[in-house]
């Protein structure tokens, strides 16, 4: 077996890498492992987001201890720390589409395991004492078509037997109280939470339990090697059995193979000042809010009478400026009454997406084995990873083979980059088309 070696796979942060809210809420993170020198170890996972960590817990409740996490900078730096904090169940492929490709049985059945994975992020948030919302993710009708989200309410019932409740166009400012909105549904179980937190008690759990967790440590090479792997840090020489590349879309060059099936693409988030009580008045219910829309919104209260906003895909870097101004048009459309309000935070993540809008999890090469392109699919799916790859390397593949059908399908290099805005521009249009054409 003849394996590239790649050299010098670092890359310059983004200039939406600001500091988060979620940086300000927690304040410092604890000071993390250094690794230096000749280390052995029986498992490196590189990538220290929420599908490297989740990988190294299910591994340490099954047994397996001898494992190292590195991370280019610290845990969740990343799109794990920077996303909107929604944790509730199903893909980043549409639901529907997922039953096309795979018969609703199947559908259902893998549906059902994210749903699984709500409930697991739960329960490890109550045991590492991470603080939850639980008012709930609401989908919220843009378009003025009750008939058709009570069409898509029972397709999902039927097909995928999940349940949403239904929320009338009467009972939505109990709720949301934007006259933009008309009915919408809400998700049994769903929460939202500081995914930061959740991460950094994560990785304080696993080095509790014996695992390494080094942050400011990039590695700029690998080597497959018979019987085992090479991997080099500007201080370290890391010799392993096996390797979980868990990168997300922060690096795309240590397995060319698998890596260029993934595009990089940038989501952006804004926090404002502290609301008071107006931030009760406009969302009742403490729910975290998305809608019907392709280019959707999404937005959560937050516990110091903030509102977390975020929204738009984008292949461009923007600097934390331009997300603001782009941010707060979009939120005045929601809220006119938030005009004026200062907007304190604001950054983005890049997100890694697959052309078929699935994870690619698996075993690329013995011994090597990729959790990656999270884009999109939010904490359980991802945190359902995790758990399926910990299932797999211990012995146990069932359901590691129902991933295998998304494999690492090349995403197309700068022209896919290209088309993904296209289609995103394109179906942002039709969103608008859609929004002229609302019933009074």
């Amino acid at each position: 077996m003849k394996i590239p070696r790649m050299k010098n796979s670092t890359t310059a942060l983004p200039r939406f890498h600001a500091d988060t809210w979620y940086q300000h809420d927690l304040g410092a993170a604890v000071v993390a492992d250094r690794i230096s020198g000749n280390v052995r170890v029986g498992t490196v996972i590189v990538g220290a987001g929420l599908a490297g960590l989740s990988t190294a817990l299910g591994l340490i409740e099954r047994g397996e201890q001898d494992i190292l996490v590195l991370d280019r900078g610290g845990p969740a730096e990343g799109a794990s720390g920077r996303n909107g904090g929604f944790v509730f169940g199903g893909f980043s492929l549409d639901n529907l589409e997922l039953a096309r490709q795979r018969g609703a049985e199947k559908a259902a059945l893998m549906h059902g395991w994210t749903r699984g994975a709500v409930d697991l992020v739960r329960q490890r948030c109550e045991a590492m004492d991470v603080p939850v919302s639980d008012g709930g993710v609401l989908l919220a009708d843009w378009f003025g078509r009750p008939e058709r989200l009570q069409r898509f309410r029972a397709q999902m019932s039927e097909l995928l037997d999940f349940r949403l409740d239904w929320v009338d166009e009467a009972q939505m400012p109990r709720y949301v109280a934007s006259a933009r909105y008309g009915a919408g549904l809400i998700e049994p179980g769903s929460f939202h939470f500081n995914p930061l937190a959740y991460a950094r008690a994560v990785a304080g759990h696993l080095r509790d339990s014996g695992v390494r967790v080094a942050s400011e440590a990039p590695v700029v090479s690998m080597t497959g090697k018979r019987g085992g792997w090479l991997l080099t840090t500007s201080t370290a020489e890391i010799r392993a059995e096996r390797v979980v590349l868990a990168t997300g879309g922060y690096e795309r060059r240590l397995w060319p193979a698998a890596q260029r099936a993934i595009q990089p693409i940038g989501t952006y988030v804004m926090v404002t000042e502290s609301l008071g009580d107006r931030l009760n008045g406009l969302i009742p219910g403490r729910v975290a809010v998305y809608d019907t829309r392709f280019a959707f919104d999404y937005y959560r209260p937050l516990h110091d009478g903030r509102l977390l906003w975020g929204g738009r895909i984008s292949v461009a870097d923007r600097d934390p400026a331009a997300i603001r101004k782009l941010l707060y048009r979009d939120m005045l459309r929601v809220f006119p009454s938030l005009a004026g309000c200062r907007i304190e935070f604001s950054w983005g993540g890049w997100m890694s997406y697959a052309r078929h809008q699935m994870p690619i999890l698996g075993e690329l090469e013995p011994g090597l084995w990729s959790a990656l392109a999270f884009g999109g699919h939010g904490m359980a799916p991802t945190t359902l990873a995790g758990e399926v790859l910990a299932e797999a390397m211990t012995g146990d593949r069932s359901r590691l083979m129902e991933f295998e059908t998304w494999g690492p399908a090349w995403a197309g290099g700068p022209f896919g980059r290209a088309a993904v805005q296209g289609v995103y521009w394109w179906k942002q249009l039709m969103d608008r088309v859609r929004s002229f054409a609302r019933p009074s």
